[in-house]
């Protein structure tokens, strides 16, 4: 690992990463402390069945119920994945297109170590507002009265974590062998939506349920890490994507000429 390009990098997104694992823990430690008065009230919406996967079973009469759909559903893995996007794609793409790239990488540091160093501050980044989110559980579900373990909730922040290294690494990827960040940012967000939506509706298509396999929000929560725990299975499958992504990502650019 170059040390210098790494922490650089860490450096630049440690701010906004900071706030967003303030903000998600604030947010969650809210959301707990409404259940209370607002949880027995709603119970579980009659909702088609596609919707109510797309928002993690649609049963806010129970705390885990609240907060897999309220959080878990949504709200976690939109803001880990923005995150992720943003860090992945402002350090290749974003850097080529200000001309910073090549002035970089007109010094002894290798391509394909630019991309590792970069996917490894995507990590970090991922990491931190993992770690938001946890506490905002921890703190949220206390607020609650309690209801889940600590270790349900630390499975589903594990599950989160791979969830955004998957998506980040897919992001990187896209930005090393494009160069072009809005085409990158765009292309991995769309991915991540058409993720959400299969995830929810590819149950339902007669014939077609193997489509959910292809989603990585089904290896994010499809086991519900939030009730059942840790599934060694899908979180393989999430490292797996994040390597292969990654890799993709080394090719690229070692392959590509960079604009000046």
């Amino acid at each position: 690992m170059n040390r210098a390009v790494f922490t650089l990098a860490v450096r630049l997104r440690l701010p906004t990463a900071l706030s967003a694992a303030l903000g998600m823990t604030t947010v969650i430690l809210m959301v707990g402390a409404l259940f209370p008065s607002v949880g027995g009230t709603i119970g579980r919406l009659h909702v088609p069945e596609g919707v109510a996967n797309l928002l993690g079973g649609a049963d806010y009469g129970t705390l885990t119920g609240w907060m897999r759909s309220e959080i878990g559903a949504v709200y976690g893995p939109l803001v880990v994945a923005a995150m992720a996007i943003s860090a992945a794609v402002a350090s290749t793409a974003g850097e080529e297109e200000a001309g910073i790239l090549a002035l970089v990488l007109a010094h002894p540091v290798e391509r394909g170590r630019l991309v590792l160093d970069t996917a490894a501050a995507t990590a970090v980044v991922v990491v931190i507002v993992a770690a938001g989110t946890w506490l905002g559980l921890v703190l949220g579900v206390a607020a609650a009265g309690g209801g889940i373990s600590v270790a349900h909730i630390a499975a589903l922040v594990v599950h989160l974590t791979g969830f955004g290294l998957a998506i980040g690494a897919i992001a990187l990827a896209l930005a090393a062998t494009t160069g072009q960040k809005v085409v990158a940012a765009s292309a991995a967000a769309a991915f991540a939506i058409l993720s959400f939506l299969l995830n929810g509706f590819a149950p339902l298509l007669s014939g077609f349920t193997w489509l959910k396999y292809f989603s990585l929000f089904f290896y994010y929560s499809g086991h519900d890490p939030l009730t059942e725990g840790i599934d060694l299975g899908d979180l393989a499958v999430l490292v797996l994507v994040a390597c292969v992504a990654t890799a993709i990502a080394v090719l690229g650019l070692r392959r590509r000429d960079l604009r000046a």
